[in-house]
């Protein structure tokens, strides 16, 4: 600036040159704020319990993962029931007649042992027989078996590994085979 206006400048603002020329040199520098740092940190742990939440088991039986199979539900054991390891004193209820359908008995370690019955066909369905053993009459899904020449009348043995559902017919749940026996005379 020229010596004149430095004077002009100076009488009009009252400030002396060094002090303007520092303000006009000055640089305003950001605070970095405490609140984001921690902010940022909350966040970050919410994000990592909601991912941890979503790979825990859901339900009884359960595997992880985002959803259980609707079979897994069954698997879970009422209060009242020994926990693995206990022995309840209770033997398993015996069938009251050979060709009668047994419950399944489960092996200790979730599997179910294959159980067999008797039967006598009384229709034959697209994709399931209807049968009677004793006195009670039982659907067998034949879905995935091969099967033999079946009629109507034919006996047959029913190897299954599952339970017995309590539908009207029963429903055998895992049928293993069906196999025709040879009517004696």
């Amino acid at each position: 600036m020229n010596p004149k206006a430095d004077i002009f400048f100076d009488a009009i603002t009252l400030l002396p040159e060094d002090v303007v020329e520092e303000a006009q040199n000055f640089r305003f520098r950001r605070k970095s704020s405490a609140w984001k740092k921690v902010g940022s940190l909350a966040a970050c742990l919410c994000l990592i319990a909601s991912l941890s939440l979503l790979m825990l088991p859901r339900g009884c039986g359960s595997s992880g993962g985002n959803s259980a199979p609707p079979q897994a539900a069954d698997s879970c054991a009422p209060a009242d029931t020994p926990m693995d390891g206990e022995v309840s004193g209770e033997p398993m209820p015996e069938p009251e007649e050979p060709g009668a359908p047994a419950e399944e008995p489960e092996n200790g370690y979730g599997q179910t042992e294959e159980q067999e019955f008797l039967a006598v066909v009384l229709e034959i369905r697209e994709d399931s027989l209807l049968v009677e053993s004793g006195d009670e009459q039982l659907i067998v899904p034949t879905t995935g078996l091969t099967l033999p020449e079946l009629a109507e009348g034919d006996s047959v043995r029913v190897t299954y590994r599952g339970p017995v559902l309590t539908t009207s017919p029963a429903e055998i749940v895992g049928p293993v085979s069906i196999e025709k026996l040879e009517n004696d005379g």
